[in-house]
């Protein structure tokens, strides 16, 4: 077939359009939300690795999205934390204040937006790896789809921006997928190679990375046979195969594991200008919650991969870390769990995928054509994702349907394919599929800029998603400045808030006065003390309501909101009896105080806070270690033996 230059011309405008529009959408989410709980301490972590060559801020996350994202501060030489940048380890409380610190003091948009435009150049990427993978598998009809598909995804969009690694690993997964699929069409030593490359990109975009390391494994295997099945002679031949291919992953693996290298400066030793390790992780392996019972086979292999120095030491810990902190409790269609739930994943995906893709999706995926006549296609594009969307299933760790984001792209192109195919069957249903896009494209613009937080209209749409999912899933301290939009469109003059965010990242946003909540009290400043009564319009993240959140805001969850922000933070207005959360307050300021060595009143307000929250353990357990300080080792047994009972109610 003759190439047509109109048509030509026509593919690329198209593209073209499509690509401007996902950009112009990211820049509106990285300039309209505040920063989320991950991105302060990624933002830290990437610039001192660039400063001082200081690996252990964050090592639980590998370096490539933190490194990309820091460039454009590099120019502007930030004040260094407290502590010294490479000078010695600091815990994990330093880091995310110093995160908070870095940059709330520097300016809040000026530093979390040309951090986050530099991080959406990954978006950009995954963007045209769809794009050539679709018109190259399918077509050019398939690209535009497919590129649509991915345009107006919420959840693309909502962590397309974010300097965080969901979005560098989804990107990774697609480029490595696609490369082996090039080189499994003509195996050169160049597109090996590729296959390498990407592979080592992908594993330094996110540890969950090594995940897809055997599913590469079962698509070549399948790959192998399929392409062996019908020939004459086909084992002798599938043998050789076999070999040849597990010597081509060979070479995969090592120019992999030398990319990860690189990304470390080819340096062993987490801290610069030492010769010993300085990350703790046979001490991990003792106490993390996977491997509290028993060695595992995971704690074996970890513990000779640190052994062998295969990879560097903060490469290593964070794969250990990440192992021994994964079980956390689950909160799922209104109900907690200890932790992780088989069915939390197909759950979330049905909440917070859009209806276009879900649609053309399961349309899809029974077209035997496709199977039939594309069958190396669609292997690649099925086997990756449902293999990603199965292990994710036994996960203990269900805090975000931005875990299962790699699946997103693949889905998409496969939505394409079945989309397309059915269009030209019948004019009626090309009229359908073009109904869906454009009601895609609607449904993006319509809930910009609370990507995060969207939930699809069969669910109720973003107001609801609170009721089912929650975490990351709804509000991750991305809706500060909607907040406070809200006071002043209403004219609002008292008002409290709980925010789901560290407290130096709350203040330059709100003009209410401050409730206890996560990162509250991880400040320099002192917090101030709440009254048991409050007056007034309060603004509680989603987060911080029972059953995910702790019992001090009982009273409110018993009314129903006035409103919703952003999906994730709750809107009440009244009188409410909130006496546990002035506990806490009183337990925060306590806890400052005591950092400061002014232990006299730090147990002024933690007995404060004990009269207020004679119930709770947390301020029994503040208060054992007050008198402790204060050399009351006889209250301070007596409080910490109350705390750990009370906990166990």
């Amino acid at each position: 077939m003759r190439s047509n230059p109109g048509r030509s011309i026509r593919f690329r405008a198209f593209i073209a359009l499509l690509l401007a529009v996902l950009v112009l959408q990211l820049w509106v989410h990285a300039t309209r939300t505040t920063a989320t709980w991950d991105e302060p301490v990624h933002i830290l972590s990437g610039y001192h690795s660039w400063r001082c060559g200081d690996f252990t801020d964050n090592p639980e996350h590998p370096p490539l999205l933190k490194l990309l994202a820091t460039v454009p501060l590099l120019p502007l030489r930030l004040p260094e934390p407290g502590w010294g940048c490479g000078t010695r380890v600091a815990s994990k409380i330093e880091v995310a204040y110093a995160g908070a610190q870095l940059v709330a003091a520097n300016g809040l948009d000026r530093i979390l937006v040309r951090t986050r435009l530099a991080a959406a150049l990954l978006t950009v990427l995954l963007a045209m790896a769809v794009c050539l993978m679709a018109a190259e598998m399918f077509g050019r009809s398939e690209a535009i789809v497919a590129m649509a598909l991915l345009t107006f995804e919420p959840m693309i969009i909502a962590h397309g921006s974010l300097v965080t690694t969901d979005m560098a690993l989804a990107a990774t997964v697609v480029v490595a997928v696609y490369a082996l699929y090039r080189y499994r069409k003509r195996r050169t030593f160049l597109r090996l190679v590729a296959v390498g490359v990407a592979v080592g990109l992908m594993l330094a975009a996110k540890h969950s990375g090594v995940l897809m390391l055997p599913v590469f494994v079962m698509l070549l295997g399948a790959d192998i046979i399929f392409s062996h099945r019908f020939n004459s002679g086909a084992p002798a031949r599938m043998g050789w195969e076999f070999l040849r291919s597990a010597v081509a992953y060979s070479v995969v693996l090592l120019v992999a594991v030398g990319v990860v290298w690189g990304f470390y400066g080819f340096r062993y030793f987490a801290l610069p200008r030492v010769s010993h390790e300085s990350l703790a992780i046979p001490e991990l392996f003792n106490q993390g919650a996977v491997f509290a019972a028993s060695r595992s086979m995971t704690e074996r292999a970890l513990e000779a991969l640190h052994d062998a120095r295969l990879l560097p030491e903060s490469y290593t810990y964070g794969l250990a870390y990440v192992a021994a902190t994964s079980a956390r409790p689950t909160y799922i269609l209104g109900r907690v769990y200890p932790t992780g739930r088989w069915f939390y994943f197909p759950v979330a995906f049905a909440i917070k995928s859009s209806i276009a893709l879900l649609v053309l999706l399961a349309l899809a995926l029974p077209v035997r054509e496709l199977h039939r006549t594309r069958p190396r296609e669609m292997l690649f594009l099925l086997l990756p994702s449902l293999a990603y969307f199965g292990i994710s299933l036994f996960s203990s760790l269900n805090i975000g349907v931005r875990h299962i984001l790699p699946v997103y792209p693949l889905f998409a192109v496969v939505a394409a394919a079945g989309a397309c195919w059915w269009a030209r069957r019948r004019p009626v249903y090309l009229y359908s599929v073009i109904a869906l896009l454009v009601l895609h494209a609607v449904t993006a613009a319509r809930v910009a800029p609370n990507y995060i937080a969207f939930a699809n209209d069969l669910w109720g749409g973003t107001r609801n998603v609170h009721r089912y999912l929650n975490e990351t899933n709804a509000d991750w301290g991305q809706n500060l400045k909607l907040v406070q939009a809200y006071v002043t469109d209403h004219d609002i003059h008292a008002c409290w808030l709980a925010a789901f965010a560290m407290a130096d990242l709350v203040r330059p946003y709100t003009t209410c006065g401050t409730l206890p909540g996560h990162g509250w009290s991880v400040t320099q400043q002192m917090v101030e003390v709440v009254p048991p009564v409050i007056d007034g319009t309060v603004f509680v993240s989603a987060y911080e309501l029972p059953p995910m959140g702790g019992p001090e805001y009982a009273a409110l969850a018993q009314t129903e909101p006035v409103d919703v922000i952003g999906g994730g933070i709750l809107v009440f207005r009244g009188r409410f009896e909130i006496p546990l959360a002035a506990a806490l307050s009183y337990a925060g300021r306590a806890n400052q105080l005591l950092g400061r060595q002014r232990y006299a009143e730090a147990l002024q307000d933690v007995r404060t806070a004990v009269e207020l929250g004679p119930n709770d353990p947390r301020t029994h357990g503040e208060l054992a270690m007050v008198a402790a300080r204060n050399g009351l080792m006889d209250e301070a047994r007596r409080e910490a033996d109350l705390s750990r009972a009370l906990s166990l109610r």
